[in-house]
């Protein structure tokens, strides 16, 4: 794959990066929405974007991104786990701390998938 091909569609696909489904899939766990912690798991093994031939760190699964197929109602439980996490994180008088911040980031990511807007 060319450079310029890979970075169009890991900017402008329905595209998320190893740390971002990491992280969704630990919540997912914790949350006990196992089939979706499944979906993410079939998603790493399965929808890994090859990476161009010059790519600074081609072994590093830190640096991979994914290609996300889940229909939009698996999506929206996804954001909306995200959403009550960040809610559920804020302060006592409903100021934001780190943890609300990380998870309206982590919402923002699966929100902002071009296919689910």
């Amino acid at each position: 794959m060319r450079a310029e091909e890979y970075n169009r569609i890991t900017k402008e696909g329905n595209v998320l990066d190893f740390g971002t489904l990491k992280e969704t899939k630990k919540q997912l766990g914790i949350n006990k929405l196992t089939e979706l912690e499944s979906e993410i798991d079939r998603i790493i093994s399965e929808n890994k974007i090859q990476k161009p031939e010059l790519h600074e760190k081609p072994n590093s699964s830190e640096t991979d991104f994914y290609l996300i197929d889940l229909n939009s109602d698996q999506i929206e439980m996804i954001v909306s786990m995200f959403g009550d996490l960040e809610v559920g994180n804020l302060g006592l008088n409903y100021e934001t701390t780190y943890s609300a911040n990380f998870f309206a980031k982590m919402l923002d990511k699966w929100n902002d998938l071009p296919d689910y807007r």
